[in-house]
């Protein structure tokens, strides 16, 4: 019965000492930061010439070619599960491609990032320089989770 009579007591405290201070709110989040960005830069075309495109997109595990390019629509290193360096090798393999296709004659024309809010994360902290219980100062903080992907593009002229 003891027990009970502290247990209880016990909770009476904690619920009295939690209703007398309030507890800030998140703030919303602005809607602005949860839109995606597309940013693009072009060259002009020349009217009257046809061109075939490639076009290349880094992955985060491969880089995909399209259409292919040498018979290859996807490089990748060997090894994923064992290989230390698999960025540094992807993007190896990425430059090379891109140097390939420049030294052939291929045009570069545009590179596509898109980059676009995945979440946010909001903390609300009680500030430790705060003076008395009954003012508490909150600091908030929120972080955004973005994942961006890029996608290269390069032209030909064909010949008529």
């Amino acid at each position: 019965m003891r027990y009970w009579l502290l247990i209880t007591g016990l909770l009476m405290g904690r619920m009295a000492a939690a209703q007398t201070v309030p507890v800030p709110v998140p703030m919303p989040l602005p809607a602005t930061n949860l839109q995606s960005t597309v940013n693009t830069t072009t060259l002009k075309d020349t009217p009257g010439v046809r061109y075939q495109y490639q076009a290349v997109y880094p992955d985060t595990y491969c880089v995909w070619l399209a259409p292919a390019w040498r018979g290859q629509t996807k490089l990748e290193p060997k090894r994923y599960m064992f290989n230390t360096n698999y960025r540094g090798e992807l993007e190896g393999m990425l430059m090379q491609t891109i140097n390939e296709l420049s030294a052939d004659g291929w045009e570069f024309v545009e590179i596509r990032t898109e980059s676009r809010t995945t979440g946010a994360t909001q903390t609300i902290e009680k500030e430790a320089q705060s003076i008395g219980a009954n003012n508490p100062v909150y600091k908030a903080t929120t972080s955004f989770h973005t994942s961006s992907e890029t996608r290269y593009l390069f032209r030909k002229a064909l010949v008529n």
